[in-house]
């Protein structure tokens, strides 16, 4: 086998393991009433996105893979035991009627994500790179990924404003297009920033249309419905109680600007700033002196800190810069303002102790049958030795 053809194979069984993994560990389906279909082209794969004339179609699972991901999707590897299979799938369902986006950190004509209600709706976040910008079209609080023929559509969107820029000498880098390892994130790089109103409408359709999605459930940043919201799309949730930072683009009061500034390296806090501004803080909670929250970066970043009366203390993230705080505490600190700290006024030891057993017993039930870890943490502390 050559070179490249090694370095295809290693791409496309990369990419099987992530998507098969993730479907894996949401659905208790195993057998998904596969149909062969022979195609008159080459079809890419929805999963691994590898092109063959012959393709597996399932409609339970809502994809049409080539038959090597069908087939180690049906293997026995993985198979949930009676321990950690999910007790219903939490595939979720893909909405018949095309599904408004939120857009992030750009103005559009005759539109306010405010209004919006559901925040698992796609996503469309703007992001500016100094002469160019970036459009990022994101499904993870869907539940979905892009399937081949969305991917295809937002192929020949990118393509259009290729053309559309190739005469200009002003143009001078790449129109490019970025799949994420499970096709949930696609984005389009190299745009001029006055023209992304003009391509986020071009793609308008593309993201909003579930026949371009396909299920693969959620990951654990992107789960919004773990404990509360109903899995339906676009559920009934205000958009802005999710995404506080549609409400403001400053800083509250509440928030020790000063301090974080003298213990913060001066680029990472301006890029931290600028993060905070375009919206990249999406999940976030506060309770007494602890803040969590994801970060949108290169990619989704876990952030945790602790406060002390709005200043900060100390803090961790998961992305590769060791300096602390970096740009993605920044980001999460400046963003603590937004949302209002759970009961910061009694401690938890407080609070554990009014309770009643019966009461700890029920929070303690509705979380374990939502989180396997959780339950399997219960087990090996109270089991019997």
């Amino acid at each position: 086998m050559c070179r490249s053809c090694r370095f295809q194979l290693d791409h496309h069984q990369k990419r099987r393991s992530q998507v098969i993994a993730q479907l894996k560990r949401v659905t208790p389906i195993r057998d998904g009433g596969w149909n062969t279909v022979e195609q008159d082209t080459r079809r890419p794969c929805d999963w691994c996105r590898a092109h063959e004339f012959t393709t597996w179609h399932s409609d339970e699972l809502s994809c049409t893979v080539c038959p090597a991901c069908g087939r180690l999707f049906e293997t026995p590897l993985g198979k949930p035991t009676a321990e950690n299979r999910p007790e219903a799938t939490r595939l979720p369902g893909t909405p018949t009627e095309p599904v408004e986006p939120i857009v992030f950190g750009t103005s559009l004509p005759d539109y306010d994500p405010t209004e919006l209600v559901g925040s698992n709706r796609p996503l469309i976040k703007y992001r500016d790179k100094h002469k160019y910008a970036e459009l990022v079209f994101e499904l993870e609080r869907t539940g979905h990924a892009f399937s081949a023929e969305g991917i295809a559509a937002l192929e020949q969107s990118r393509s259009n404003y290729a053309d559309q820029v190739a005469d200009n000498d002003t143009h001078q880098t790449d129109v490019t297009l970025e799949i994420g390892m499970t096709s949930r994130t696609v984005t389009i790089e190299g745009i001029f920033p006055e023209d992304s109103s003009s391509v986020i409408g071009t793609c308008w359709d593309i993201v909003s249309d579930p026949t371009k999605w396909f299920p693969i459930g959620w990951p654990e940043q992107g789960w919004i419905h773990r404990r509360s919201a109903d899995p339906s799309i676009p559920g009934n949730e205000p958009v802005v109680d999710a995404f506080p930072r549609l409400q403001t683009q400053t800083p509250a009061n509440s928030v020790d600007l000063e301090t974080l500034r003298q213990v913060t390296d001066p680029g990472r806090y301006d890029r931290g700033t600028r993060y905070y501004e375009r919206g990249s803080v999406t999940d976030i909670e506060c309770i007494d002196d602890s803040l969590q929250a994801t970060v949108q970066g290169s990619r989704p970043y876990d952030v945790r800190v602790t406060l002390s009366q709005g200043s900060y203390v100390s803090g961790q993230c998961s992305c590769p810069d060791d300096a602390a705080p970096c740009k993605h505490i920044v980001a999460a600190v400046l963003a603590s303002g937004d949302v209002e700290a759970v009961d910061d006024d009694q401690s938890l030891d407080t609070l554990l102790e009014a309770a009643s057993a019966e009461e700890l017993r029920t929070v303690l039930a509705e979380f374990a049958n939502e989180d396997l870890r959780l339950r399997k943490h219960l087990y090996e502390v109270l089991g019997e030795d």
